[in-house]
Order: structure tokens, then C-alpha cells, then sequence
């Protein structure tokens, strides 16, 4: 067994598995050996991609489907998993969100966002790293977002609750290195996912550098244990670094700017 599969293995829970970035997730894992719990709310997808995995890589998978922003989503995955050996734990939920003023969209709009994007991490971190300290070892990955970095109009709701995921991973990192549990925050910027396709943003290809969902699995799982927070690709690794000399209030422009172009909104 390598250090890999050891560590973050034999089982690995991938929340939101059944397309986009999580289903990179899932496949990475297995081709490092480690079986998978596939979970996301469409079970024909979470079926034919598990035996999919299964098929290539040789490993055991379990589908569990479940609604994450549900009150009992959360625990559907726990009790799913109650008899396996989970070693690690990726929540990449995710959900069409759309683009708006923020009072003037629905409230159970943004509570939605709050419930998946919020909630859902918090419940499944503070079980998996009770039982990752527990055996001394584990791995916790949320997937956040370049919208994370400050502030924006139009995506309000969405940013704060992306910014939530990274200063929860952050904060896990320090408390749980020191028993030998590793938390990373994984901060992607436009990745070809249907969930983007489907979302009605405008991607100028010219402008944004798609990267595919494989890819950004593959460079989160080879820094998990490295650093705290994983920016995905060297394009959005540079505007990250770029942001960081700004002041906050000018980036929160910037940001805002990006999502009116994206979404065809006005300028404000």
C-alpha cells in the first residue's frame, strides 16, 4: 500500500460526485487505489459512473444519494458510511446558482446557497474529522472559488458562502495537523462543468482559461498534505497572488465586474 492510499484511504466520500469536479474526485481517488462512496442527488448518474470506476481502476464504490441542503443530507451520507474505513472526505456540492441583486432575488434563493455551501460542510467535516483523529490520520478537502476571494455583487450570497468554506478549511488545518489529520480549502476558477454550462454565465474562452474538472482533482489530491489552501491552475494562481496586493476594496470592484460580464449584467 502506498503513502497515499494509506492515508487517505481505504475509503474515500465524495459529495457531489456525479459530474463536474467531483466526479474528477472520485475518479482520482480510485486511480490511486482508494475506493470510492460516490454521493450527489442523481442516482442513474452516481450508477453508471461507479461502475465506470469500477470497471477502470479496480476499486469497490458505494453510491449513496442524498440532498445536501436537506435537513437529513448530511446524514444520509453518515449512515452510509458508518461501517467503512473513510480516510478522506471531499465536499464539492454544488448547484446552479444563477446571477442577481441580492434584494431582489428570493430568500429561499440565497438560504439555499447557505444550507449547501455552509451547513453542509460543517456537518460532514465535524463528523469525518472526529473519526480521522480518532485513527490518527485523514484527509478533508472543500471546494471553494475564485468568487471566494472578496466581496461581489450579483453572486452575494454565493461569494460569502465559498469565503465560509475556505476560512473553515483553513481553520481545520491548524487544529488538525498536529493529529495527523490534513484540511484544505481548493480554490477553482472556471472549470468545464455542466453546472457552469448550465448556469447562463458567458465564458470568453479568450478571456478564461476553462480547465477541465480532472485536472483540478488531480493537482487538489497532489497538494493535499502540503498546504492549507490549493489554488487551482496557474492562471487563477496569478490573479490570486495578483488580488492579494490590492487593496480589498478595489478587488471586491474587480470581482463585481467579472460577474456582471459573465452573467451579461449591467456594470455597477
Amino acid at each position: 500500500m502506498d503513502n497515499f492510499s494509506h492515508r487517505y484511504g481505504p475509503w474515500a466520500v465524495v459529495a457531489g460526485a456525479s459530474n463536474g469536479i467531483g466526479l474528477g474526485f472520485a475518479r482520482q481517488f480510485a486511480a490511486r487505489g482508494v475506493n470510492v462512496v460516490l454521493a450527489s442527488r442523481n442516482e442513474a448518474a452516481l450508477r453508471t459512473e461507479a461502475e465506470a470506476i469500477e470497471s477502470e481502476h479496480g476499486v469497490a464504490t458505494r453510491v449513496c444519494v442524498t440532498d445536501l441542503t436537506a435537513a437529513d443530507g448530511p446524514a444520509t451520507i453518515i449512515d452510509a458510511t458508518a461501517d467503512l474505513d473513510v480516510g478522506a472526505v471531499v465536499y464539492n456540492a454544488g448547484a446552479v446558482h444563477g446571477a442577481g441583486l441580492f434584494h431582489e432575488g428570493p430568500l429561499d434563493e440565497a438560504l439555499f446557497l447557505v444550507d449547501l455551501n455552509c451547513r453542509g460542510p460543517v456537518v460532514l467535516a465535524h463528523h469525518f474529522a472526529r473519526r480521522f483523529v480518532a485513527r490518527g490520520r485523514g484527509g478533508i478537502v472543500l471546494m471553494s472559488s475564485m468568487a471566494a476571494l472578496a466581496g461581489s455583487a450579483y453572486v452575494a450570497t454565493y461569494s460569502a458562502s465559498k469565503a465560509f468554506d475556505i476560512n473553515l478549511a483553513e481553520g481545520l488545518a491548524i487544529e488538525l495537523r498536529p493529529r495527523g489529520v490534513d484540511a484544505m480549502a481548493v480554490v477553482a476558477g472556471a472549470t468545464r462543468t455542466p453546472a457552469l454550462l448550465a448556469s447562463g454565465a458567458t465564458v470568453d474562452e479568450s478571456v478564461y482559461s476553462l480547465m477541465e474538472p480532472d485536472d483540478v482533482a488531480r493537482g487538489a489530491l497532489d497538494a493535499l498534505g502540503t498546504t492549507s489552501l490549493w489554488v487551482a491552475g496557474p492562471g487563477n494562481q496569478l490573479a490570486y497572488d495578483a488580488m492579494r496586493t490590492l487593496p480589498r476594496s478595489d478587488v471586491s470592484l474587480f470581482m463585481s465586474q467579472g460577474s456582471a460580464s459573465l452573467y451579461d449584467l449591467p456594470l455597477l
